[in-house]
């Protein structure tokens, strides 16, 4: 009985193998379809009936392949409107003012068209011609005007030598003259009147020495006078009135020891009595005139 088994699994073998090296080869030569549903979770069982396709296993939601981002309507949830694949990661995201949207982060792709961790996806989902082309990824972005700022990990965009930090023609993609030359990275951006608030983990920017974050001319890239001196890297900002919320991996800013949050005065940039003292360090806030950063 035993053998009488053996031969069959192996006959069953052999009629498999056959079956498969029978198929035409251009079967080796399909492409996913896309635009097909997905779940968030292993599919172990599919069966197809009629025209409706069953499928089960360890997931609690199927849906639409949407990619790293997409618009989604703030009542419903739902995906509101046409928005283009990325190919990579989204970590950066600002309205254009006229109903598009500036992306940035780590892709190579946006809807179909080479993008190098930055593009601008107009209202329509089109994608535009803008094309600063950074060499390396994106971390912010702020727009005020015809100017978009970007800050992140590249040394070269928008066809100029730019270090971790620089402001784009919102027209031609190409770097302006602002040029603050930060010595590392920067992780948020933000922009108010006449000053471009900037953190990260650079000690040097706006030919000053700033530690973890500065307060730029908009004008000229120049760090100004504000001076708030972390002890460690600043990751997040959000600006209410008067204040400057900050969150990172910092215990000592404004000249005051706060614990990985604090408000800092706009003017004097000291620490004020706000020391909410998370039990782990701030990686992201919700921020006005600024964008979500990978910390959101």
């Amino acid at each position: 009985m035993k053998l009488h088994q053996g031969i069959c699994k192996w006959r069953g073998l052999l009629a498999l193998c056959a079956l498969v090296l029978a198929l035409p080869l251009a079967a080796a030569a399909q492409t996913v379809d896309t635009s097909t549903w997905t779940a968030n979770g292993e599919v172990s069982a599919l069966v197809r009936w009629g025209n409706t396709v069953y499928i089960g296993g360890k997931f609690t939601y199927v849906g639409p392949v949407t990619g790293p981002g997409a618009p989604v309507d703030l009542a419903t949830g739902a995906i509101s409107g046409p928005f283009p694949k990325v190919t990579g990661q989204v970590f950066a995201i600002a309205p254009d003012g006229s109903g598009g949207w500036y992306i940035g982060g780590a892709f190579t792709a946006v809807g179909g068209l080479p993008r190098s961790n930055i593009a601008h996806i107009l209202a329509s989902g089109a994608v535009a011609a803008w094309d600063p082309n950074s060499d390396n990824a994106i971390e912010c972005i702020a727009v005020s005007g015809s100017t978009v700022y970007a800050g992140g990990f590249f040394a070269n965009i928008g066809s100029q030598p730019r270090n971790f930090i620089a402001a784009l023609d919102a027209t031609t993609g190409l770097a302006t003259a602002w040029n603050p030359n930060s010595n590392n990275v920067v992780y948020s951006m933000l922009v108010s009147g006449s000053t471009v608030y900037a953190c990260g983990y650079f000690t040097n920017i706006g030919t000053q020495p700033r530690t973890y974050i500065a307060a730029l001319d908009n004008t000229n890239g120049n760090a100004t006078t504000w001076d708030a001196g972390a002890n460690d890297y600043v990751y997040a900002m959000s600006l209410v009135g008067s204040k400057l919320y900050v969150g990172g991996k910092f215990t000592f800013i404004g000249g005051q020891p706060c614990t990985y949050g604090a408000a800092l005065n706009t003017i004097t940039a000291n620490a004020g009595p706000w020391h909410p003292m998370p039990s782990a360090f701030g990686s992201g806030m919700a921020r006005a005139n600024s964008t979500p950063s990978r910390g959101l």
